[in-house]
């Protein structure tokens, strides 16, 4: 029988992505969701389909369920798909590791590498620049890092998502105008938050796994259409050959925040050549089929290095392309809503070998799924990036 693993947020792109993967090395996937009708589910990628709490809501109840299905039978890896899955596994680690295999670091490297400030200091440290930022305590903060910075502004959370209640509520990222948003936007902000120089520049997507101080698979992207624009969501991307020296300084900023496991490292390009590190997701996330697809599948290298058969390191073949539907739909109504019709145009000109989100022609569950969610607004429009 082949072995099994655990994947949450079966709802997600992020996870979707995974499963596939997962299956087509062989692996068994049992899709864990906090909603339905949930992507994953309606997967052919999908051997076992279960529904539990949702941890942003009860965390307690979450951990129990979650405890209760690894009891159940064996299954050799857990694989969080969100920020909140993965804080709640991390946190409630000894309740888990006795059933699987968690592969996480230590508990602090983990709250390292999702805190946006950690982030910026790594960052330096490997000697990849980063926007101009400020870490902020509360409004009048936020006014002075602004007139320093000018206008518009990135203002960002430390961490995503802060415990509230017995659960967790998410933060997202806002881009400022003026002082009329910054000071509409910061009381949603929990202590400490960025405020971050807003930059015009291409986006650049590293991704990979890291573990034993290697970079196990590695795939690079350049972003050109992102949703919502200029804050938002990878909706198109280009596999490319990463950029000299760029994956020995990604090996010191993971090994210097600790992080083993499955990233993505969100940069910009600057004018004068330079990248920029914007962000860190140390989880799979959306675009996740498109190194699948070129031929880093993440997922099952990160399984395989956990149950002990020593992957061999692989690099994404350059010219994939990533397509998310939805994301893509809305940039077209975007760009001629402006009157910039070159640029709609431009996000319906068809391209080889693109890896779409949801639709798959041999597996077209998933985007049946996702329709009845628009449909009825029952989930958020996915993880991030």
């Amino acid at each position: 029988m082949s072995d099994s693993v655990v994947v949450t947020d079966a709802e997600e792109r992020a996870a979707l992505g995974a499963c596939r993967g997962l299956t087509s090395a062989g692996y068994r996937v049992c899709a864990v969701a906090r909603l339905r009708p949930a992507a994953t589910h309606w997967s052919r990628a999908c051997s076992e389909r279960v529904t539990l709490p949702d941890p942003r809501i009860n965390v307690a109840r979450f951990v129990e369920r979650l405890e209760q299905l690894l009891q159940r039978r064996r299954y050799e890896a857990l694989i969080p798909g969100s920020d909140a899955s993965l804080i709640v596994v991390s946190e409630h680690r000894e309740r888990l590791e006795p059933w699987t295999r968690l592969g996480l670091p230590s508990r602090e490297a983990v709250r390292r590498s999702v805190d946006k400030l950690a982030l910026l200091e790594a960052a330096a440290d490997a000697g990849l620049a980063a926007p101009t930022s400020c870490g902020c305590a509360g409004l009048e903060e936020a006014r002075e890092a602004a007139a320093e910075l000018g206008f518009p502004v990135v203002v960002k959370p430390a961490q995503s998502f802060t415990a509230v209640n017995g659960g967790l509520r998410q933060q997202g990222v806002v881009v400022a105008a003026d002082d009329a948003a910054l000071t509409a936007a910061i009381p949603e902000f929990a202590s400490p938050f960025v405020v971050q120089r807003f930059e015009r520049a291409q986006f650049v997507s590293c991704t990979g796994v890291f573990a034993d101080r290697r970079l196990l698979a590695l795939t690079t992207s350049r972003v050109a259409r992102l949703w919502p624009p200029g804050a938002g969501m990878h909706a198109f991307a280009e596999t490319v050959a990463a950029p000299e020296g760029l994956p020995d300084r990604l090996r010191t900023l993971l090994g210097s925040l600790g992080w083993q496991g499955i990233f993505q490292l969100q940069m910009l390009e600057l004018a004068d050549g330079r990248l920029a590190v914007i962000d860190l997701n140390p989880r799979v996330f959306a675009s996740i089929a498109l190194d699948a697809d070129a031929g880093a599948n993440l997922a099952a290298v990160w399984c395989d290095w956990l149950l002990g058969r020593d992957p061999a390191p692989v690099t994404a073949r350059p010219a994939r392309r990533y397509r998310w539907e939805e994301g893509d739909l809305c940039n077209f109504a975007w760009q001629l809503r402006h009157r910039r019709l070159r640029a709609a145009a431009s996000v319906l000109l068809p391209h080889r070998r693109v890896t779409h989100a949801w639709f798959r022609a041999t597996d077209p569950g998933p985007l049946l799924a996702r329709g009845f969610n628009l449909a009825f607004r029952k989930t958020p429009s996915g993880s991030a990036a």
